[in-house]
């Protein structure tokens, strides 16, 4: 009964193995192959690591290490495994590879030739033309083999494609079929059994290499898919390679991503796979997606072809192209992006780059200590507070904060206080202007006397020269009273004006009484043809009129004195 199981279980796999390779090639058919440990290997000779021949040119050469020569059988080579003969299955039939006994490994490579893609990998293993089952003791040897995929003869170097790890001696198939959908050019068959690893019931004690043929199926031609492999791959697929099925990109070109490979890296990513990340670019911008450059440049306080570098030492910014300030607390250092000094800012020095002097009148270590008084009010030096051009009026010394001392004034205290002031030449040290004078002396620099008139010893104010106290005698009051005067003038005009008013009502009066005479005597003379005197000698008599502008007697204001 498990004859026919294990005949129906082959013969379904080998249909479908048929079926689904046939619009595949074998591109392992005829291609090279080498085994590890092949049956009847024979040492032929051993060197050691001196001279040894060299057959080519029938000479010595030297050796690093020990040289062996062996000669192998020609019936069960590596090539049996891809020479299309597999009707025989056991070793008699010189269509199989066999290794030798108790090795721990087993190692056997075909090489393709060149990249290509790959489908399927059906295994043929020896049975000795014996049933397949339980029973057959070559089973044990096939089972925890594994298949690998590489671009070179170690299989370290490449993908797994297939380990068992789950069959038993009555699971295992054969031929075995594996679907692989990657791309190599090495397909490396693997077995092995270590000395002191514990392996699961069934498994053989030593490793063995019997394939009788190690079939390939995938495209001849690299690039392309499909089952006739006539569809080109993306263009962004790595080397070129696809799924040989779907032509899902097997890798992309460095910059792309996706199953395809039709999108660029983002997220400041690039490279292969888009794993590497960009660098600092300028405002954060995303690096060119294949070689990871900033196209604008680099951010502040990078540099390099793809801004993955500090700023070194003195230098800040954008692109690196600032340099630190030498007015640093550290001469030349500073923060690599903001150029914030180290240390704070030297002597004389302000701001956060250490690059703007001390000004309005302050100087010194953080631009905390006041200037003295220079010239004009100027900014002094913002290191060592001197006045360029000297000090202002009043001031002295190498930072104009001194004081002129008693009997100095104006610039730099070049000129000396009057004689005349009364303290010790004391005077303004601005103006010079004395601070007090001798008694009967005032003036800027007490060189005018007071007035005779001052009642105190000719005293008076040392500034405008006013008396003190005024004589009682003195007939030139107004140069003591200059107020008093201006009241009595005042007095006066207003008097003046109010007779000049008077008169002139009293006489505007006066002439028209006159002009009413005149009229009757005017209209008596017309009636009686004479004129008539009395009317004149009336107006004659009377000495209170007179002609305009004339007073005949003295008016009581003439007495006012």
């Amino acid at each position: 009964m498990g004859g026919i199981v294990w005949l129906l279980c082959c013969d379904f796999a080998v249909f479908l193995t048929t079926s689904l390779a046939s619009a595949y090639d074998n591109i392992a058919f005829g291609k090279s192959a080498w085994q590890q440990h092949p049956y009847g290997e024979i040492l032929l000779f051993s060197f050691s690591r001196q001279d040894v021949p060299d057959w080519k040119s029938a000479t010595w050469r030297r050796s690093r290490f020990p040289v062996r020569y062996y000669y192998s059988t020609e019936h069960w080579k590596a090539y049996k495994a891809v020479d299309g003969a597999f009707t025989d299955l056991s070793a008699n039939g010189y269509q199989c590879t066999v290794s030798e006994n108790a090795k721990q490994t087993a190692t056997l490579w075909v090489d393709l030739g060149r990249i290509l893609s790959i489908r399927y990998i059906t295994i043929y293993y020896r049975t000795e033309n014996e049933e397949w089952d339980f029973s057959n003791q070559y089973t044990k040897r096939f089972l925890g083999f594994s298949v690998h995929i590489s671009n070179s003869t170690n299989r370290e170097d490449g993908i797994l494609c297939f380990k068992d790890t789950n069959y038993t001696r009555a699971t295992i198939p054969n031929p075995a079929k594996i679907e692989c959908l990657k791309y190599g050019r090495y397909v490396i068959y693997y077995n092995e059994r270590i000395q002191g690893v514990t392996y699961p019931d069934g498994y053989s004690k030593y490793a063995f290499n019997e394939l009788c043929e190690l079939q390939v199926y995938g495209c001849p031609t690299s690039g392309v898919f499909g089952e006739n492999c006539n569809v080109p791959c993306p263009q962004n697929c790595q080397e070129g390679h696809c799924n040989i099925v779907d032509g899902t990109c097997l890798g992309c070109v460095a910059g792309y991503k996706g199953s395809r490979c039709e999108e660029e890296c983002d997220n400041n990513r690039y490279g292969f796979e888009c794993k590497l990340i960009c660098g600092n670019c300028s405002d954060g911008e995303q690096c060119d997606h294949v070689n990871g450059s900033c196209p604008n440049g680099c951010d502040f306080g990078s540099q390099g072809d793809i801004c993955d570098k500090e700023c070194p030492v003195g230098r800040f910014g954008f692109n690196c192209q600032d340099i630190c300030s030498i007015n640093c607390g550290v001469p030349g250092t500073c923060n690599r992006v903001t150029g914030q000094c180290e240390g704070g800012c030297q002597k004389g020095w302000k701001d956060m780059q250490c690059d703007k002097k001390c000004d309005r009148g302050m100087f010194g270590l953080n631009c905390n200590q006041s200037c003295g008084v220079c010239l004009g009010n100027e900014q002094c030096h913002h290191i060592n507070e001197t006045c360029m051009d000297g000090c202002d009026k009043g001031y002295q010394g190498m930072n104009c904060a001194q004081a002129c001392p008693n009997g100095l004034h104006g610039y730099n205290c070049d000129e000396t206080c009057s004689a005349d002031c009364l303290v010790q030449k004391s005077c303004d040290a601005i103006t010079g202007q004395c601070s007090a004078c001798p008694n009967g002396l005032h003036g800027y620099n007490c060189d005018e006397t007071c007035s005779a008139d001052c009642l105190v010893q000719k005293s008076c104010d040392a500034i405008t020269g006013q008396c003190s106290v005024i004589s009682s005698d003195s007939e030139t009051n107004s140069q003591c009273y200059p107020s008093l005067y201006g009241v009595v003038s005042t007095l006066c005009l207003s008097l003046a004006l109010n007779i000049f008013l008077l008169i002139w009502i009293s006489r505007n009066r006066v002439c028209k009484g006159m002009c009413q005479e005149e009229k009757s005597t005017k209209q008596l003379s017309t009636e009686h043809s004479k004129p008539n005197t009395e009317i004149y000698d009336k107006v004659e008599d009377n000495a209170g009129y007179q002609e305009l502008g004339q007073i005949s007697q003295p008016s009581h204001y003439d007495k006012l004195h």
